[in-house]
């Protein structure tokens, strides 16, 4: 029996998730090693609607990990990671938007899983140009085969990367002033050969009231900033803004707390 959105049910799982951090390397340098496993802890009424009523069956997912972390001598850091994992966390590394590790999608977990499976490589961090001039950066690389995608279905391929870099002018200890570029593309290959492209970009002008000169460690900040959005290929969700555009410039105030 083909399986249904229409079909659902609720299901428990148990994860194990396991990291060890902060193992040493070189100067100022250390791993981290991670891993985690998701298995559902179904009934035997579950099971049957999978079997027989058309409910989509559950797939153990897992995925493992490393990262490397380095400190710099000026004061800021950087990290490289990998990434690789199947099944339902493969998937959500093929979201072109919210791509964390996740079993399910808008809470709900479905798609005909056929171990498949994807791989994330990241470099991220912030440097001090000068002692009044940071940066900060992110470059995130992505692809996967045989995955189930959200937007074209079971036995995709994907392939995605994703960058942006934000120097700013520090005043002082409390105030930065600052611009950040992004930009992203994102091609999926469907069963049948057919390929989507999705890409973006934008750029942003800000001014940061903060507690301390770290762009990605200071918090509670909060920001003021006119940003400039462009939805260049839109192939796997025919996104538009309001009256069908493809852009849209946007002001507003972002605060960020930590607790």
């Amino acid at each position: 029996m083909t399986a249904s959105f229409k079909n659902k049910q609720q299901l428990n799982t148990n994860t194990i998730d396991l990291r060890y951090k902060e193992l040493p390397l070189w100067d100022k340098a250390s791993l981290m090693v991670s891993g985690r496993y998701v298995a559902a802890n179904q009934s035997s009424s579950e099971k049957y609607n999978q079997d027989n009523n058309g409910y989509y069956p559950w797939k153990d997912t897992w995925m493992v990990g490393t990262t490397l972390t380095q400190k710099l001598d000026t004061g800021g850091f950087n990290e490289f990671s990998v990434l690789l994992a199947n099944n339902s966390i493969a998937s959500s590394f093929s979201r072109y938007a919210g791509s964390s590790p996740f079993t399910t999608f808008n809470g709900r977990y479905y798609g005909d899983h056929t171990n498949g499976t994807a791989v994330r490589v990241a470099s991220q961090g912030e440097m001090y140009l000068r002692d009044d001039i940071i940066m900060a950066n992110a470059l995130v690389y992505s692809f996967g085969n045989d995955i189930y995608s959200y937007e074209t279905g079971a036995h995709s391929d994907f392939e995605s990367i994703r960058a942006v870099v934000r120097p700013a002018y520090i005043w002082d200890q409390y105030n930065q002033t600052g611009v950040e570029l992004g930009y992203f593309r994102q091609q999926n290959t469907d069963l049948t050969g057919n390929k989507y492209y999705e890409s973006g970009y934008k750029a942003t002008l800000f001014h940061t009231f903060k507690v301390n000169t770290s762009m990605l460690t200071s918090r509670p900040e909060l920001r003021f900033y006119g940003t400039y959005i462009k939805a260049d290929e839109t192939d796997l969700d025919n996104f538009t803004f309001e009256d069908q555009k493809k852009d849209q410039f946007a002001i507003g105030a972002q605060a960020e707390i930590w607790w």
